[in-house]
């Protein structure tokens, strides 16, 4: 008997909804993700600016890009849009909400259906409310390349750069959505933006998921009975690059749709494949999978640390075998 209850204590399990005081946990998660946005931030910018861009006509890859944006608009240049991208932390809370929720229904299904389904579902709640604000960040993020483009042509021909135009604000770029596309303009790419990000989402949480099944069978749980940090921060990577190589070409084609343009998803496609061929699938992968590997390191090691700090009083060693993820 002894053996028998002793056996499910050495498998390492996640920390789970019902595990949590949900006060700290909102606390602890807008703290702690605010730093996070801060820090992945600049890769993400490159990472948009490369992939607006046509052939190489700014930036020749990504630290070519790195070097021009430091020299030319200095380190606030990496932070350009930067506050209209940290309400994804008010954005966040309900995605992670909705994806514990969800999570906890499908607890009887498999491992990768763990993570695919509630991922999928929690995308698609976070998206209806962040969309907008990625719209209005990405054309901040762009201005900037926009201005040394100009340079590169007026240095060439002579010519200075005179006055800054009137509509590269925040206000000034929200006006022009509304003059030329109404309220629908902030939701530009939306179905795109599901189509991108819907299956990041699910594929990142099912790999996540499913690394940690399979490390647990070889690393021993910590001395609470939780996955060991380490282990949770080389499965988020592992997923954030899987995910960035697997729906690359998707996230190409929201960004450009949200920018401007075309909203046709065929048309913005074949425009695309006409300018870069096969080297549609790798644009901007380099950032992109930097970006995503980054913040995934940034956000498992956030994410679990607040919900160590977050657990309810005997949640910790308690309640283990009936809260825990079962792994089928």
């Amino acid at each position: 008997m002894s053996s028998q209850t002793s056996s499910p204590s050495s498998t390492p399990r996640q920390i789970v909804w019902a595990d949590l005081d949900k006060s700290k946990y909102y606390f602890w998660g807008c703290t702690v993700f605010l730093g996070i946005r801060l820090c992945v931030y600049p890769t993400n910018l490159i990472k948009t600016r490369l992939q607006v861009q046509r052939g190489t006509s700014v930036y020749r890859g990504s630290f070519d890009a790195f070097i021009k944006v430091f020299k030319s608009e200095g380190i606030l240049g990496f932070y350009r849009g930067f506050p209209i991208f940290a309400l994804g932390v008010l954005f966040g809370q309900v995605y992670i909400t909705t994806y514990e929720y969800a999570k906890h229904r499908c607890n009887h299904l498999n491992v990768v259906m763990q993570g695919l389904l509630p991922g999928a579902v929690a995308s698609i709640a976070g998206q209806t409310l962040s969309v907008p604000a990625d719209v209005i960040t990405q054309r901040l993020q762009i201005l900037g390349m926009v201005r040394q483009k100009d340079n590169m042509t007026s240095s060439k021909y002579g010519a200075p750069v005179t006055a800054k135009p009137p509509d590269q604000s925040l206000l000034g770029i929200c006006r022009k959505i509304m003059v030329k596309d109404g309220l629908s303009g902030f939701y530009r790419g939306y179905l795109v933006s599901l189509m991108s990000n819907v299956p990041t989402s699910g594929i990142w949480w099912a790999t996540y998921n499913c690394l940690l099944s399979h490390s647990g069978r070889y690393v021993a749980s910590d001395s609470q009975g939780h996955h060991k940090m380490p282990v949770q921060a080389v499965s988020g990577v592992m997923s954030g690059v899987i995910s960035a190589v697997a729906t690359n070409p998707l996230d190409i084609i929201r960004t450009r749709i949200q920018v401007g343009g075309s909203r046709s998803v065929v048309y913005v496609t074949r425009k695309l494949w006409a300018e870069d061929g096969m080297g549609l699938f790798v644009k901007g992968l380099s950032a992109r999978a930097l970006s995503m590997s980054t913040s995934s390191f940034l956000i498992i090691l956030g994410y679990e640390t607040v919900k160590r700090l977050s657990l309810r009083q005997g949640a910790s060693s308690g309640g283990g075998a009936s809260s825990a993820v079962q792994y089928n």
